[in-house]
């Protein structure tokens, strides 16, 4: 795979940046998630599946939620408590507007009803997708900022000992860098507690997606390039799933496969510093 010319990866990277300076997560949410598309089918399915045997004790952290709920409503079918973070205060801000029931809050109820039908409910009454997310309003206890760039990206003081963490197209979603890539992975991986289960996904051989047609930065990752990663953390080989989903309709968006990944953490990740030279090698 050929590296992205410096001077359109620093394009990207300042087409995100300008992106972020005037991100209306309402446009977004009513853009895409309006409706359940299949590649957040094919998310929401590998999620479920992967959490079926969480523990009802479970804290749970979907890190990088923009300011989408769809993920948080599947963890909160398992977990005892569920944290959100995200970077931009616009997301947040829509994340507690629909926490707290406002009218013009976004609409997650086909979400909710896609989530309960994983569940093994066939045809969700809407009493079944109000008692769900009452549920989750209920769990759904911490909504924080976190920057996958920061070495604790909840902040220093934040919990860093999380039985699940979920982050889905967050740490690939702004560098076109295998270098920054790696580092904001370790970065979350970080908040697992020895033993947590990290459910991640991303983009699959894109150096360049686009949101409202605005291209974004992306480093190119695939399947070997994630081993490489889990490996260099210290995940277990022998408790990991790496899932190639091929996304054909996606493909005006710069991508046409994404990767799902399960693992589940030994201890405290090791440094990846030392490794970017040969992570980079994969290319």
């Amino acid at each position: 795979m050929a590296a992205v010319p410096q001077d359109l990866s620093a394009k990207l990277r300042a087409a995100a940046r300008a992106s972020f300076r005037a991100w209306d997560a309402e446009a977004y949410l009513a853009h895409y998630y309006s409706r359940v598309e299949p590649t957040e089918r094919l998310t929401l399915r590998f999620l479920h599946d992967t959490i079926e045997d969480l523990p009802g004790t479970a804290r749970a952290l979907d890190f990088g939620a923009g300011p989408t709920l769809h993920h948080a409503i599947t963890l909160a079918g398992r977990a005892r408590e569920v944290h959100v973070a995200d970077l931009l205060p616009q997301n947040l801000h829509a994340l507690r507007r629909w926490c707290r029931g406002s009218k013009d809050a976004h609409d997650w109820s086909a979400f909710t009803d896609a989530a309960l039908q994983l569940e093994g409910n066939i045809a969700p009454t809407t009493a079944d997708v109000r008692q769900r997310e009452a549920r989750l309003r209920q769990r759904l206890t911490r909504i924080l900022p976190g920057d996958a760039t920061r070495r604790h990206p909840l902040g220093e003081d934040a919990p860093e000992d999380y039985d699940c963490v979920t982050s889905f197209f967050c740490a690939d979603s702004a560098t076109s860098s295998l270098g920054e890539w790696m580092r904001n992975v370790r970065n979350i991986c970080g908040l697992l507690a020895p033993g947590g289960l990290l459910v991640m996904g991303a983009l699959r051989r894109c150096h360049c997606w686009r949101v409202d047609g605005v291209p974004l930065p992306s480093p190119c990752i695939d399947e070997r390039h994630v081993q490489f990663v889990l490996d260099t953390l210290g995940f277990d080989r022998a408790a990991q799933t790496i899932q190639i989903c091929d996304v054909p309709d996606q493909a005006p968006n710069g991508f046409e496969s994404i990767l799902l990944v399960s693992a589940r953490a030994r201890g405290a990740p090791a440094t990846p510093a030392r490794n970017e030279r040969n992570i980079a090698a994969l290319t």
